[in-house]
């Protein structure tokens, strides 16, 4: 007898099913944008149902929604936790970044996904709130990382701190993409570890 409940597809359950069709969902909206991406494609490419999609995710909003709390919880909330394990300035940054690529040498859907939702913010208004979420975060972690350098004399005292974190949100946001759609993940290793000796004053 069949003990599956009613309406719940085979291979639907557990958070391992819901954490494969995000990662596919991931690849399918960067690679094809939220207007074209379906649901069909995702399930195809996960290896479920429809209705093993629905199951987890009503609609596809929610699923690209549930994408971006994703990139929050796993991308930016994880960066946070390793840059907090540091006292300096270069540490922070440069922590924020090592985690960042700690998550990409596991999972390569993430920096693909974060480069591709800014376009899809500006492309469609009822997602843009959303979109600009994800930045918003990352610049509050980088403009209060440069207003504890200037309290504690680390950087000049009349640094311009909004200017330096939106050319700092412009260098990271620059990482995403090359991260993915332009390098390999260990281009990318390189390229955090060049930033990291940029903003330590010792790359040059």
């Amino acid at each position: 007898m069949d003990k599956r409940r009613r309406g719940r597809p085979s291979r639907s359950g557990g958070g391992r099913a819901r954490d494969e069709i995000l990662r596919v969902a991931r690849e399918v909206f960067a690679e094809m944008g939220y207007e074209r991406a379906t649901f069909t494609e995702i399930a195809e490419r996960a290896g479920y149902t429809r209705p093993a999609i629905n199951h987890h995710f009503p609609d596809k909003a929610s699923l690209y929604h549930a994408s971006l709390e994703s990139v929050r919880d796993t991308v930016i909330n994880g960066g946070v936790e390793h840059a907090v394990a540091h006292e300096t300035l270069p540490g922070r940054l440069s922590g924020f970044l090592e985690g960042a690529v700690q998550v990409d040498s596991q999972d390569r859907s993430f920096a693909r996904f974060i480069a591709a939702s800014v376009l899809d913010g500006f492309r469609h208004p009822q997602l843009q709130e959303h979109t600009r979420g994800q930045v918003d975060q990352v610049r509050t972690f980088v403009r209060q990382a440069l207003g504890a350098a200037v309290d504690n004399g680390e950087v000049r005292a009349d640094l311009d701190v909004p200017a330096v974190t939106e050319m700092l949100i412009a260098v990271m946001w620059g990482m995403g993409l090359y991260a993915g759609f332009m390098g390999t993940h260990e281009q990318l290793e390189k390229v955090v570890e060049q930033f990291s000796r940029l903003v330590a004053g010792i790359l040059w």
